[in-house]
């Protein structure tokens, strides 16, 4: 039995059968043909707009529940780190304390890419971004209070009077005893 030479195996896509045609397939979950972006028109447009706000308000509102995520994940740090005053205890703190600030002085930056741009200028309570960003605002003050805390547990906040005696006065004696 002799064999011939390697065969090559070709399929011809030029050749559609017509039992295979594209109105008996099914286009897939999420698919958008031409057609049906003509047939909507202005309205699908619309309906486009008011998707992309939802979603950049959506967005948004994960960036600013993004602090109160790390909450306990900070907490759990201060509370490793002790209360003794350490280079590594005060150095946890203070980058719990300075990370919010930062954060409150770039809020624009962090919330301009969800800002729409409309031809009628709105107040800030009247934009749809004015309760996540104060959310965004809230979460940031609870978390330097965290970091209060435990400045407080580490004894540098001056919360005592002992704390302060360098600015009193002396007490001037009414009678002196020979």
């Amino acid at each position: 039995m002799s064999t011939t030479a390697t065969q090559t195996w070709k399929f011809d896509f030029t050749s559609a059968d017509a039992s295979h045609s594209r109105s008996n397939v099914a286009d897939p979950p999420g698919y958008v043909g031409s057609k049906d972006i003509a047939s909507r028109g202005n309205r699908g447009a619309k309906n486009n707009e008011m998707d992309n706000e939802l979603l950049k308000v959506k967005k948004a509102w994960d960036v600013a529940l993004a602090p109160g995520k790390q909450l306990p994940m900070q907490a759990f740090m201060l509370w490793m780190s002790g209360n003794s005053v350490q280079i590594f205890s005060v150095a946890i703190t203070a980058m719990l304390m300075f990370s919010p600030i930062r954060a409150l002085m770039s809020m624009s930056q962090v919330f301009e890419r969800y800002e729409t741009v409309s031809p009628v200028k709105v107040s800030f309570l009247e934009s749809k971004l004015a309760l996540p960003k104060l959310t965004f605002v809230a979460l940031q003050i609870l978390t330097i209070l965290l970091g209060m805390w435990k400045l407080n547990s580490m004894g540098l906040l001056p919360t005592s009077h002992s704390d302060w005696l360098a600015f009193l006065d002396p007490k001037v004696p009414l009678e002196y005893a020979a």
